[in-house]
């Protein structure tokens, strides 16, 4: 089974409803998910278990340096960033060869 890691919860509707509509759609698909505590957490699980498939987060709150501790454990661990219209987006080219994609 292959699991992927959700960042949050956020505390807040519009930022947790979709999260968690996400969460059933990927758990009916076989995914099994879980919800490290914080980003710390999040590495450890990373470093530890080769089973984890990707990370979703929030962009507002974990940013490029979530991104960054990532991709020195495994570069090509696919990274799912939320992010809204109002964010700004401060990447360079050589950060985009992460496995990283918004939504």
């Amino acid at each position: 089974m292959n699991i992927i890691a959700i960042m949050g919860p956020h505390g807040v509707y519009y930022k947790d409803e979709p999260i968690k509509e996400l969460e059933r759609a990927l758990q009916s698909l076989g995914f099994q998910i879980i919800w490290p505590q914080n980003s710390v957490d999040l590495l450890k699980f990373i470093e530890h278990n080769p089973r984890i498939c990707g990370v979703i987060f929030d962009w507002d709150e974990y940013s490029l340096d979530l991104c960054s501790d990532i991709n020195q454990l495994n570069e090509y661990l696919p990274l799912y960033a939320f992010i809204n219209t109002n964010s700004t987006l401060d990447v360079s080219v050589h950060d985009m060869r992460m496995a990283l994609w918004f939504f």
